[in-house]
């Protein structure tokens, strides 16, 4: 509202149609709803934690965590809410002096807001993402949300660059900041998706091999299973003349014979 351009249609609202008023201030009418709802989850979060302090209190039910951190939470909440409400004030009252007294920097004092508002998104958002990255999950956060949310915020973003230009970056700015960090946790989480997949199909793959194998050791008899050890001499004694170079030339029996050679001759000595 303190830029230049949304000053001159509010006050040339009048002189158009109804739905062009609307469509002109579509924009201020959707930063509004958002900060609308801010408020509102601002005074949710006071009165559940309030309210949380008091069943506490009085014994009415036991909160999740201990007593001193529901109060102290209820005490953090209360003092927010001053900081939250007094910063509030400070602004739209810099605002209006600005936009009654010297008009002519309200380009200058939208910019510094665009900042400050870029600034405190970096702050909620960036913590977001290296947590994410480090944990190797999306943790408590929701990726059905995340993804309700994102076309929003780029559809609106876009929007705002297409009616104020350039010129208008303190309004959009925070839009294309949210949605590129919005944007990496998506890509993040497809990301994770993927590589817990393919550890739960290995996984399944293992315990399946090892459930066999132990299938096996089960079915075998006990005759098998005493001649294991000399089935598994066999095969080791294939493998070794199979890596020795054995063509279609070699007879089929010289390795056989030369094996029973080695192995009987100690039993001669014997």
């Amino acid at each position: 509202m303190v830029l230049p351009t949304s000053q001159t249609d509010i006050a040339c609202c009048r002189h158009y149609t109804r739905f062009g008023c609307i469509s002109r201030l579509l924009g201020i009418f959707q930063v509004v709803s958002g900060v609308s709802l801010f408020w509102c989850i601002m005074f949710l979060y006071v009165y559940f934690s309030e309210e949380e302090a008091d069943a506490e209190l009085h014994g009415r039910r036991r909160s999740l965590s201990s007593p001193d951190r529901t109060f102290r939470r209820a005490r953090r909440a209360i003092r927010l809410l001053i900081i939250v409400v007094a910063f509030a004030f400070a602004i739209m009252l810099i605002s209006a002096v600005i936009l009654n007294r010297f008009p002519w920097y309200s380009q200058e004092w939208a910019n510094v807001l665009g900042v400050c508002v870029a600034c405190f998104a970096c702050v909620q958002w960036v913590p977001q993402v290296w947590t994410t990255i480090h944990l190797g999950h999306l943790g408590s956060l929701s990726l059905a949300s995340i993804c309700m949310g994102a076309p929003y915020t780029w559809i609106f973003g876009i929007n705002m660059i297409l009616r104020l230009g350039l010129s208008g970056w303190s309004v959009w700015i925070v839009y294309v900041l949210v949605g590129i960090m919005q944007l990496t946790l998506i890509i993040t989480a497809i990301i994770y998706m993927i590589r817990d997949n393919r550890k739960a199909r290995r996984a399944d793959a293992t315990s399946a091999t090892a459930s066999n194998s132990s299938r096996r050791d089960v079915s075998e008899s006990p005759s098998t299973r005493a001649l294991r050890p000399q089935l598994d001499r066999w095969n080791s004694f294939a493998a070794a003349n199979a890596e020795d170079g054995g063509n279609e030339r070699t007879p089929l029996l010289a390795g056989r014979n030369k094996h029973v050679e080695e192995t009987a001759s100690p039993r001669r000595v014997i």
